[in-house]
């Protein structure tokens, strides 16, 4: 099976993501099996690190965002920052990841739905980083106030925000917060890293930030969802570079769906 996976990797120009694998978990043939549809992993599974620390995963979409965050690494983190911001943080892998990446930083993981927040609350346990990380149970929103949250039978990690405009859609009220309350609840004056993946919500979200609020963070990590009425990412992007961002990475696929950094001018 190893030389099976390494042929497929390899076919696909991910080579390393393989050998990063390799490096993370002593199980990596099994899952590097099971990322590439060679073989399936019985959930829920525990996965161990390399030092033994356990990460739960209960569905196939926790395997596929444990290697996009710690194999592909989509989201990027310096040894250097010191404050990090994990707005959507679902179960805590970019929190874990972050938190390993950069041992001096202090994460503040949000996360709304209930039961998702539990899990994260688990990992954060797990990993023994109650001391450095914060969870915060509610969501990131355009404008403060009650929001259901859709629940049916879809991963966590796609789980979304009904617009405040509409009535009557079935699923679990949480509580949101605008990035701007975010910062100033928890006395973060300065951010280094702002990483979103929050499943379309990040166009009302940011688009509703002032420039000024946007200025006090270095660095966003951002996963977009491509055009989202009445939005635009064009529009997005427009008012990200006003607010003085570049962007330093980006990947796209053809749906308009990526991940992309972004930069604040000195």
């Amino acid at each position: 099976m190893p030389n099976q996976i390494w042929k497929a990797l390899k076919s696909a120009n991910r080579g390393p993501e393989i050998i990063r694998c390799a490096t993370e978990t002593p199980q990596w043939a099994h899952i590097s099996a099971a990322y590439l549809g060679l073989s399936g992993l019985q959930y829920p599974y525990l996965l161990r690190l390399r030092l033994g620390e356990p990460i739960r995963l209960e569905e196939l979409t926790d395997l596929k965002t444990f290697w996009q965050v710690f194999l592909r690494r989509v989201y990027r983190v310096q040894a250097a920052d010191r404050i990090i911001l994990d707005v959507g943080a679902n179960i805590g892998l970019f929190t874990l990841y972050a938190a390993r990446r950069a041992p001096q930083a202090r994460v503040f993981s949000f996360e709304p739905f209930p039961a998702t927040f539990s899990r994260l609350l688990a990992t954060v346990r797990d990993h023994h980083l109650d001391a450095r990380v914060t969870c915060l149970n509610y969501a990131a929103t355009g404008a403060g106030g009650v929001r259901v949250m859709r629940d049916g039978l879809v991963p966590s990690q796609r789980r979304t925000l009904a617009s405040p405009s509409v009535n009557g859609i079935p699923g679990i009220q949480v509580l949101g917060k605008t990035l701007e309350a975010m910062l100033d609840e928890n006395d973060l004056p300065r951010v280094d890293v702002l990483k979103m993946d929050i499943e379309g919500s990040e166009y009302e979200v940011l688009l509703s930030t002032s420039q000024k609020v946007l200025t006090r963070i270095n660095r966003i990590a951002l996963e977009y969802h491509g055009d989202s009425g009445p939005y635009s990412k064009q529009q997005l992007c427009d008012h990200l570079r006003q607010a003085g961002f570049v962007v330093t990475w980006n990947v796209c696929d053809a749906l308009g769906y990526g991940v992309t950094e972004m930069i604040l001018k000195n």
